[in-house]
């Protein structure tokens, strides 16, 4: 990360100048967002939060498209698409050329895995953590092809990075084509040594797919470096663009191969001109990206990162300790995110449980925060961003101390 604000001018896709990096964090950032009064908000990595000078761009954007959409959609699309492109991969260490645009990783996901052929008998790898729409795409192509899918087993909350790259070469066959990983996990909140597995992984030959739904925005994300063959990654989450932008990169030798979900007019003339135009849409959220920048851009990448990291190994330090449980992700694996295993009186580790829990938060004490049952327990996943501070976190802790059963 850390890519210079563009001129406006240069892709005239509502990106503004900024000034120095001074904007303040917590309650003083929290009038940029659009979040209900009263309500802590400590599940950013969700959905994302758009700031409100990045919703003013992208509804300018779609008020110059209204003013003449033949001319915009046919003649001046495509090459802000391009222009957008380019930005996005300065930020991504990428080129642009590489970058194609979706509405959010699971279709580029999708793009991927139903372009690939596999064969009876060819292994693909992949991790307990994966997120489930992934693994239930991954189900769907490797039944259809006869291929075994190899969901190998993260140890958690034990995990460390060292641990998990040898788990995975553990699982290598010599059938092993694809692998498909997680930057960092949905479930758990933690930070995957990627660039490390690709490194092994080619040295056999074998093809990654990165989930990076997480990962633009929150680590630095030189995707050139990583020896990957695929990345993909959300802007509406960290990045701050509105819902519905995603990007896809693909290595160049394996792009002729790749076509989107959705074949269209271009799907013969290459990779980006197939991916480009998918039918009429909104292709505002595409178009806000560098808006979305730019606005990260006034607190500055590095302190950004910084505060919303050291938040969140602080945040569940403390939520652990407030409620007598324990941090599910270590510190060095910690981006933005992190997880704290609720106490054992709230019962056991089902799904329906944390859903009852999540909702007598929300609608109780109006915190809203991401319950998941998995490996035995029932963790809450705690996602900060500029708005946030520790008050945020001592609302929770309170909440969760009131809801909770007597043992």
């Amino acid at each position: 990360m850390g890519d210079a604000a563009s001129d406006p001018s240069e892709t005239d896709t509502g990106a503004k100048a900024f000034g120095p990096e001074t904007k303040p964090f917590g309650p003083d950032a929290r009038p940029d967002f659009m979040l209900e009064r009263g309500l802590t908000y400590l599940n950013h990595g969700a959905f994302g939060a758009c700031p409100r000078p990045v919703m003013g761009a992208a509804h300018a954007l779609r008020e110059r498209i209204e003013g003449q959409p033949s001319r915009f959609l046919t003649t001046e699309l495509a090459p802000l698409l391009r222009q957008t492109a380019d930005r996005l991969g300065r930020y991504l260490g990428a080129r642009g050329e590489d970058i194609v645009f979706l509405d959010n990783a699971t279709t580029a996901i999708n793009a991927v895995l139903r372009s690939l052929v596999l064969f009876p008998g060819d292994d693909i790898l992949t991790t307990s953590q994966t997120y489930g729409a992934v693994m239930r795409t991954l189900e769907f192509v490797c039944d259809r092809a006869e291929a075994r899918l190899i969901p190998v087993h993260l140890d958690y909350p034990a995990i460390d990075a060292d641990s998990v790259v040898q788990t995975i070469l553990d699982a290598v066959t010599p059938r092993t084509r694809l692998l498909v990983i997680d930057h960092i996990t949905s479930k758990t909140a933690s930070i995957l040594p990627v660039a490390e597995i690709a490194a092994e992984c080619a040295e056999r030959g074998i093809l990654v797919l990165v989930d990076g739904a997480h990962g633009p925005g929150m680590v630095d994300t030189d995707i050139d470096a990583m020896g990957v063959t695929w990345y993909t990654g959300n802007c509406h989450k960290w990045i701050g663009a509105p819902r519905g932008a995603a990007f896809l990169w693909t290595t160049p030798d394996r792009q002729p191969f790749l076509r989107p979900t959705t074949i269209s007019h271009h799907v013969s003339e290459g990779y980006t001109p197939a991916f480009d135009w998918p039918g009429t849409k909104d292709f505002t959220p595409y178009l806000t990206v560098p808006a979305a920048l730019d606005y990260r851009a006034e607190y500055g990448e590095a302190r950004l990162t910084a505060y919303c990291r050291e938040l969140a190994i602080q945040a569940g330090a403390h939520l652990a300790s407030e409620i007598g449980t324990s941090v599910g992700v270590p510190p060095d694996m910690t981006g933005f995110m992190t997880t704290v295993k609720l106490p054992a009186a709230f019962g056991r580790a089902r799904q329906d449980t944390a859903n009852a829990i999540r909702l007598a938060l929300r609608t109780d004490h109006d915190v809203e925060v991401d319950i998941q049952a998995f490996e035995g327990s029932l963790w809450m996943r705690l996602s900060l961003y500029v708005y946030n501070d520790m008050e945020d976190v001592d609302r929770l802790a309170r909440a969760v101390n009131a809801i909770r059963p007597s043992s």
